[in-house]
């Protein structure tokens, strides 16, 4: 499957990303608030521009099925992810309205950036490409840690659950579909798919580091 070939892609960055020492600390509950509080920043701002992203590629998908898939993704931006910053935040004792003011660090900027780019290319296959690490790797990063036992941080547990949970991997099954799907049909745009994909778990990477050094890493 297609899928299998994207994964092994990107297998020395998917390493990277589990031994980061923010997501190690968040399953064992050691990592510091003010480090988790600046990454739910972070995340919530870039899930704005996510959304935006994911509207565009309803507009764009061929059928009623796909059409549905990208705008319910869109919808729970707003009615999940979002929602569970807003509630970690403020359990962290900090201000949830202020996390629309966020100041966007340069991680952040470079993978808004990568989607917006391709979002408005008007290339759905590219687009598709371009979103799923997002879905894909927040799923496997929430399996992988739910694995290791529950964190003894409440508040990191749920961010733990929500993307372990099956709702959200239902979503990353939709997504996983489409790709295959767009693989299959254009096989030649397989590599191009590739290297998009690819780029985008890169994005990932630095973005947990982002969150982990505070902003500081130039």
């Amino acid at each position: 499957m297609f899928r299998d070939m994207l994964w092994r892609s990107v297998e020395d960055l998917w390493t990277e990303i589990l031994g980061h020492p923010f997501l190690g600390e968040l399953q064992r509950g050691t990592l510091p608030e003010e480090k988790f509080a600046y990454f739910l920043g972070q995340d919530y701002t870039y899930l704005e521009d996510f959304a935006r992203v994911l509207a565009l590629g309803a507009a764009r998908s061929p059928d009623g099925r796909e059409l549905r898939i990208f705008l319910d993704a869109a919808s729970g931006v707003f009615a999940v992810e979002q929602e569970l910053h807003v509630a970690l935040t403020g359990a962290l004792g900090a201000d949830p309205d202020a996390l629309g003011r966020t100041q966007r660090g340069s991680a952040t900027r470079s993978y808004v950036d990568f989607l917006l780019r391709h979002g408005f290319a008007g290339d759905y296959a590219r687009f598709a490409a371009a979103v799923l690490p997002c879905f894909w790797i927040y799923r496997e990063v929430g399996l992988a840690l739910r694995d290791r036992g529950p964190s003894p941080q409440p508040l990191y547990q749920a961010w733990i659950d929500t993307y372990a949970g099956e709702p959200f991997g239902s979503a990353v099954q939709a997504q996983l579909g489409i790709i295959e799907r767009i693989a299959e049909e254009t096989p030649r745009r397989q590599g191009e798919l590739r290297e998009i994909f690819r780029e985008g778990v890169g994005h990932e990477c630095d973005f947990w580091d982002q969150a982990y050094q505070l902003g500081r890493r130039g």
